[in-house]
């Protein structure tokens, strides 16, 4: 996958806080997060779709860009 482009990470950033509880806050939200994923994945998903399926995996991808593991410190002494 191409890397993301500065405008894609900003636009990313912006859905993000209208969907990161796992519930768009309206529907504008979710067409635009479906509309982020076509355009980084080159799919066709419909931004009004219901299919709980194709929700979870597109939120799952912005939940996955956005939220990054915490780095585990390895005390050793």
């Amino acid at each position: 996958m191409a890397k993301l482009k500065k405008e894609q990470k900003e636009e990313m950033e912006l859905v993000w806080e209208n969907i990161k509880t796992g519930v768009a806050v309206n529907q504008h939200w979710k067409s635009r997060m479906f509309a982020l994923y076509n355009e980084i994945h080159k799919t066709n998903y419909k931004g009004n779709t219901n299919c709980s399926s194709c929700m979870g995996s597109v939120y799952s991808y912005f939940k996955s860009k956005m939220i990054k593991p915490k780095k585990e410190k390895n005390d050793k002494k």
